[in-house]
């Protein structure tokens, strides 16, 4: 967490319109220290599918809702994989999107198993610069529901109590 401090207050970040931090799962040391020390407007959760992943998911999107962090919304990735046309739900199918209907939250997106992400990430040339491609389409639809989440959020102070 002092990484992450240090990273955010020492770095001139000019003038930004959004500062996202990737963190792991969970509700750890980092994701409290975060809420305690900086202005976070909001949370956008990712997991994948199955129910041993919505167990952290849970207990993040409750450390969040106590400490006034709105919850922008959720992301399924590793949705399913496709072979040959055919969709494979490799870790379950709709997992994600069943909690965010229980728990009220935004389904931002799915993001499917594609080997050509990885591919891409290895050589330094993110299939996000093609707008024409699947992969740019995919996250310019979950980039725009978070902005316009974040639109809508009245903003809070954090509140960390035992």
């Amino acid at each position: 967490s002092n990484a992450i401090k240090q990273l955010f207050d020492d770095v001139d970040w000019g003038d930004l319109d959004y500062l996202l931090i990737d963190l792991p799962p969970g509700t750890g040391d980092i994701q409290l220290s975060l809420c305690q020390s900086l202005s976070l407007k909001g949370a956008v959760i990712v997991s994948t599918p199955q129910e041993i992943s919505l167990i952290d998911v849970r207990k993040s999107i409750n450390m969040f809702k106590r400490v006034n962090v709105p919850i922008l919304g959720i992301i399924q990735n590793m949705s399913y994989f496709e072979i040959e046309g055919k969709k494979n739900y490799i870790f379950g199918k709709n997992g994600v999107s069943s909690e965010a209907k229980k728990q009220n939250l935004n389904l931002l997106g799915d993001v499917p198993i594609l080997p050509k992400i990885a591919e891409s990430g290895d050589i330094g040339k993110p299939l996000t610069d093609d707008q024409k491609s699947e992969v740019f389409m995919i996250y310019e639809k979950i980039a725009q529901k978070t902005v316009d989440a974040l639109d809508k959020v009245k903003v809070k102070d954090v509140d960390i109590s035992s």
